[in-house]
């Protein structure tokens, strides 16, 4: 099986089209970002369902969760020639002319995760709700409050559709409740300092913070730092997107009230599952949704079966 190939590694990737087995079925597997937790179980289920279908993959990542990082990595796939990339765009604009490059040179493309404003090429998009999950988040952080209290987000910066309409999700319902003051939206950036540093700001100008969504692993991790720097863990609630070990963790002893849940490992599949059935001609429906729970504080188990573990590394 091929491992995770870096932005240190482009050149070596763009060669490899002549030796692929295009006979076999040629796949690249473009991750968000390389070391997520998220992304690495993608990727395990991604290489565990290639091998099953007989697939030739490869997979690579940026070292940011930036279109400036992917993009080269985008343009070493267009080079190489598989017969199909899934990738999992960063940024719903910039990445939309190095994928449709990449689709005019005669690669299939599907998207996985996240999509781009202009979809017209994208052969299908393996996606959750994320817009429902926001909206999941809000409804649980609207009971764990009793109905009461300010709220802020902790999100990535405008650009990455799952990620904004996560955002657009929550606060379209927290509007519901009048008794809940929401105080707007910061960014992270993927970086868990920052994060922490966006809480601890926060609760300086507003120390009667009652809750925090975070919309991905990273922005939760630091934000749980943030509260223990300040003293706030457990008296300001936290609802978490995603289900890495460090949030599972933190639901277990008390620092995060609940999680919204995906399911990376069947994503990976299911991109799979799609080249497939396009390297055979099948034609595919334009969305491919995939699974997405809420896991409340008192459900370890229901934590422990949704947990982000790569066991393919």
């Amino acid at each position: 099986m091929k491992k995770m190939i870096t932005t240190t590694a482009l050149l070596a990737f763009a060669g490899l089209g002549a030796a692929q087995a295009q006979d076999a079925g040629s796949v690249a597997l473009v991750l968000g970002v390389s070391g997520s937790p998220f992304y690495q179980v993608l990727q395990c289920g991604a290489m565990a369902r290639a091998e099953e279908l007989g697939l030739d993959l490869t997979v690579s990542a940026g070292d940011q969760f930036a279109a400036d990082s992917q993009i080269p990595v985008v343009n070493a796939v267009t080079a190489a020639g598989p017969d199909v990339a899934a990738i999992v765009p960063t940024d719903m604009q910039a990445l939309v002319q190095p994928m449709r490059e990449l689709s005019e040179r005669g690669t299939r493309v599907i998207t996985v995760d996240q999509t781009i404003a202009d979809n017209s090429f994208v052969e299908t998009e393996v996606l959750t709700d994320n817009e429902a999950g926001g909206g999941m988040a809000a409804e649980i952080m609207a009971e764990i409050l009793g109905g009461e209290g300010k709220v802020l987000i902790i999100t990535q910066p405008p650009g990455s559709l799952a990620q904004d309409a996560r955002t657009r999700g929550f606060e379209d319902k927290i509007a519901e409740y009048e008794g809940i003051t929401y105080i707007g939206a910061q960014y992270q950036s993927d970086d868990p300092q920052k994060a922490a540093e966006i809480v601890t700001s926060t609760l300086s100008a507003h120390p009667d913070l009652a809750g925090i969504f975070s919309t991905n692993d990273q922005g939760a991790i630091g934000a749980i730092t943030g509260l223990r720097q300040a003293g706030a863990v457990g008296r300001v609630k936290m609802v978490a997107y995603d289900a890495a070990s460090a949030e599972v963790a933190a639901l277990k002893n008390g620092a995060i009230q609940a999680l919204i849940a995906q399911n990376p490992k069947q994503e990976g599949q299911a991109a799979m599952d799609a080249a497939l059935a396009l390297i055979n001609g099948e034609t595919l429906e334009k969305t491919t949704m995939t699974e997405l729970v809420v896991i409340r504080e008192d459900e370890p188990d229901k934590a422990d079966q949704y947990e982000y573990i790569a066991d393919c590394m």
